[in-house]
């Protein structure tokens, strides 16, 4: 048991140093701008270019994992992740640094499907779906932990420091992987000719299809919103009381209700928790409406952070159950595929959307959203 411990330990680790790649250029993007006297749209492909690449990353890796050990596909993948990382911090024009981003996205999606394939393959019963629950909630915790540790590293020293930490964080991922990841026992599964009949299945379902869509807009709010805060920050309210980091931590204590969704599944069902929580997006940023300042904003961004921790696995909870007659792990693969969509689009919008068009958009999609969850199937 200790070591199945410590295994879970290192897979939790390592995915919130995976996931925060995603978002760690979104501290960088005004920076980087006026480094390479570029426009905050151009700059802002080194998010986008990062994510669309990993979303389909997610769905090539999902595929692998049924032909190659999930522990060989681990370890391979982080290698190169690393090395990636570490030519980052040698990129010394904004095109190149957006180059190695796309092949930083793709290797970086190795591991959320994998490490998922490694999970059922290695650990049982409760403590499977503990750790499962514990790694989806180390990618939720990145969407803050990544902006906050990128500022740290530009803010105290240059910005190419962003990409040295990382560097050696993923050195420390890889090491750990050798270490206690444990071969398992493995079949190869022979499912290629089937695979597009399989996503065109899952494309066709009428309950998957609505979770597909309430999945796309889940971290496209988030990208969308701290990218628009950070330019608002920077154009227009130079005396904002605190640090954009302190900001970003207040909100990151959101993330707590995560650790009570098996109770709140088991009282209420996942549709209606599902539902509540997109409500809560709703009241979230009902104040700035009103007045915009600095206790409405912490506000907004602390019930987003409670809204996301929870529709998020209550999404991937109902794609597993909707996905029956299908393959399971595609349809999971496709959800995985369509939020981190979702979250591209976040990361390009930011650099259009004023600050405050953002926060009336936000409410009044999630309002939609949430009366569009009663067309989803009885539990």
């Amino acid at each position: 048991m200790t070591k199945q411990i410590t295994t879970a330990s290192v897979l939790v680790y390592c995915s919130i140093f995976v996931a925060s790649s995603i978002y760690v250029m979104i501290p960088l993007q005004p920076l980087l701008a006026d480094i390479h006297q570029v426009s905050l749209n151009y700059v802002s492909l080194a998010s986008t270019l990062f994510v669309l690449p990993y979303a389909f990353g997610l769905l090539f890796f999902g595929i692998l994992a049924d032909h190659f050990p999930p522990r060989t596909i681990l370890l391979v993948g982080m290698t190169i992740l690393t090395a990636v990382t570490g030519l980052l911090t040698f990129a010394d024009s904004i095109n190149s640094l957006i180059a190695l981003r796309v092949v930083q996205g793709i290797v970086a999606a190795s591991f959320a499907p994998v490490s998922y394939a490694y999970c059922f393959a290695y650990f049982k019963s409760s403590l499977q779906a503990l750790v499962i629950a514990l790694i989806n909630t180390g990618f939720l915790f990145a969407g803050v932990f990544g902006q906050m540790i990128a500022a740290f590293f530009a803010n105290s020293f240059h910005y190419q420091a962003v990409f040295i930490a990382f560097f050696c964080f993923y050195v420390t991922c890889l090491i750990g992987m050798l270490l206690h990841l444990r071969p398992t026992t493995f079949q190869s599964h022979t499912r290629s000719k089937n695979i597009f009949s399989s996503i065109l299945s899952c494309f066709k379902h009428p309950a998957l299809q609505k979770l597909y869509i309430i999945a796309f807009f889940l971290l496209l709010t988030v990208m969308v919103f701290y990218g628009s805060f950070e330019i608002f920050i920077y154009n227009n309210w130079n005396d904002f009381p605190f640090s954009v980091q302190l900001f970003r931590m207040i909100s990151l204590i959101g993330i707590f209700p995560a650790f009570f969704s098996k109770r709140l599944i088991q009282r209420f069902g996942a549709i209606q928790v599902l539902r509540v929580q997109l409500g809560v997006m709703v009241i979230g940023f009902g104040p700035t409406l009103i007045s915009l300042n600095v206790a409405t904003i912490l506000f907004a961004s602390f019930m987003m952070i409670v809204s996301t921790s929870l529709t998020i696995p209550m999404v991937v909870l109902l794609v597993g159950q909707n996905a029956v007659g299908t393959y399971k792990s595609t349809a999971i693969a496709l959800y995985s595929f369509v939020l981190l969509t979702g979250a591209s689009f976040g990361s390009t919008l930011a650099t259009y959307l004023p600050f405050t068009t953002v926060l009336v958009i936000i409410p009044i999609g999630f309002l939609a959203l949430s009366l569009f969850t009663k067309w989803l199937p009885s539990e």
